[in-house]
């Protein structure tokens, strides 16, 4: 088969329909939003492939539309922010011993905590200043209180 034996065949809904379905069903293992857009748009083809049978046309609504639906689908994926706020606070709920872990309580949810300084240790029930995280571990730094401490 020659190229210009391609553009004058047709094709009907049956190849489209079988398509689609094997990429929707790879989407459901490989979870990325560009399979599904290629789906997607296989089955609304094999829809017009009931009245249009031109392969060449078939193939010019498949591209636009999963170009169309791609785009549409990562604008619906949440944005991960790597960064984190600046000047938030956390309470201590486990102490944090001098060089190593404990437990703080920071937007809802328990973390585990190092103090940046590594010398120093935190009581519970403190007030810390979230300054970094890595991974799972947000770095800490005491708040200084303004009260005086002295007897």
């Amino acid at each position: 088969m020659n190229f210009p034996d391609l553009l004058s065949s047709t094709v009907g809904a049956t190849p489209w329909l079988i398509g689609s379905c094997l990429l929707l069903a790879l989407s459901m293992l490989i979870p990325d939003p560009a399979t599904t857009a290629l789906g997607l748009a296989g089955l609304v083809t094999a829809i017009v492939a009931l009245k249009i049978a031109s392969l060449p046309i078939q193939l010019l609504i498949w591209g636009v539309l999963a170009a169309t639906f791609t785009l549409m689908m990562r604008a619906l994926l949440p944005q991960e922010s790597k960064e984190l706020e600046a000047a938030h606070t956390a309470r201590v709920c486990e102490a944090i011993a001098p060089g190593e872990l404990g437990r703080v309580h920071y937007e809802g949810a328990l973390w585990h905590a190092r103090c940046q300084i590594s010398d120093v240790e935190i009581a519970p029930n403190t007030q810390v200043a979230v300054i970094d995280r890595e991974g799972n571990t947000l770095i800490v730094m005491p708040i200084p209180s303004s009260r005086s401490t002295t007897s």
